[in-house]
């Protein structure tokens, strides 16, 4: 009989990012027949996976899920971190809390732990993680901090980069995502525009990967580009990056996909992950407080990376739904 496995996550908000990470999940969990059930604000938009899905907030269900599962996936993501918000990690510590207490395998995936401020966020992640039956990471800084509580964890690349490479041949398109973040002044969105509007692409795929906090932004600095074709992208946004020749982008996984689909990248720098990544790979990073001429020389010298199919602990995952 397959098991019944339950994901608990930032799902169903349509975060591009997320849902790319749940789609492989999905995958992977499917070549054991899994039967498989995730917890989604928007359970319809979910089903179009092929999974059962409940309502993220309706408690009463989530309940009755947990207490029929065998195992739950906590992740991917950063679902543990009160930066945003000290609700969300005692929401995602009450679902694992409850599927530890109901006896079930728990397994935390792929997840960045921290940063965790409130007394209250360190003592249920601190507890709740050191029963889980597997924990994997993605980046050093969480692994350390689970060290520092004496819990042993596994450090993956992110799970992004098992998705399967997407052939597709090159137009002479410019892809450009944004998204709204604090530290971006106008002022750095006239030169970027201005900068493309000097170049030699004629068409602009400007591609939304949250809706709220990438539309708005995009369509404002659609105003600020000249004599060019433009197109916004909110759909089948990893086969319409596949198609561009270069894309600037701030969001981690919209470079990913890039890189995947052997697209030329330029990152904007706005998280220590993206500038990881662009270290890593050796593509351009675009600051804040770039002048003009540095922004034209990164945009000119995007690169185009091999990126071989990299190696992600799967069948340590599968073991326990199996």
């Amino acid at each position: 009989m397959p098991k019944k496995i339950v994901i608990s996550g930032y799902y169903g908000f349509k975060n591009f990012g997320d849902e790319l990470i749940l789609s492989i999940l999905i995958r992977y969990l499917k070549t054991s027949e899994a039967d498989v059930t995730v917890f989604s604000v928007d359970t319809e938009y979910t089903k179009s996976y092929g999974v059962n899905s409940v309502q993220t907030f309706n408690f009463l269900r989530v309940i009755q899920t947990l207490i029929k599962a065998d195992v739950l996936i906590s992740g991917g993501g950063s679902l543990f971190q009160d930066v945003t918000s000290l609700k969300s990690v005692i929401y995602y510590a009450f679902v694992l809390g409850l599927a530890q207490l109901f006896g079930k395998k728990t397994i935390i995936f792929a997840q960045g732990v921290g940063p965790l401020n409130n007394s209250i966020s360190r003592f249920l992640v601190k507890n709740l993680f050191r029963k889980c039956d597997y924990i994997s990471v993605r980046d050093e800084n969480s692994q350390k901090i689970l060290a520092g509580w004496g819990i042993n964890s596994v450090l993956v690349r992110d799970p992004a980069f098992s998705l399967e490479s997407v052939g597709r041949d090159k137009e002479n398109i410019l892809g450009v995502q944004l998204r709204t973040f604090a530290g971006m002044g106008d002022d750095f969105l006239k030169d970027l525009a201005e900068s493309i509007n000097q170049s030699n692409f004629v068409k602009i795929k400007l591609f939304s990967l949250q809706k709220s906090q990438d539309l708005a932004l995009l369509k404002k600095f659609e105003n600020l580009l000249i004599n060019k074709k433009i197109e916004i992208v909110e759909e089948n946004i990893v086969e319409e990056i596949s198609t561009v020749d270069t894309l600037i982008a701030m969001r981690f996984h919209a470079l990913v996909v890039a890189l995947k689909a052997n697209v030329k990248c330029c990152a904007v720098n706005y998280d220590p992950k993206v500038q990881t990544l662009a270290q890593k790979y050796a593509f351009p990073l675009i600051e804040f407080t770039d002048e003009k001429s540095e922004i034209d020389n990164k945009i000119n010298n995007a690169l185009k990376v091999q990126v071989v199919e990299e190696d992600f602990p799967w069948d340590d995952l599968l073991k326990f739904v199996r």
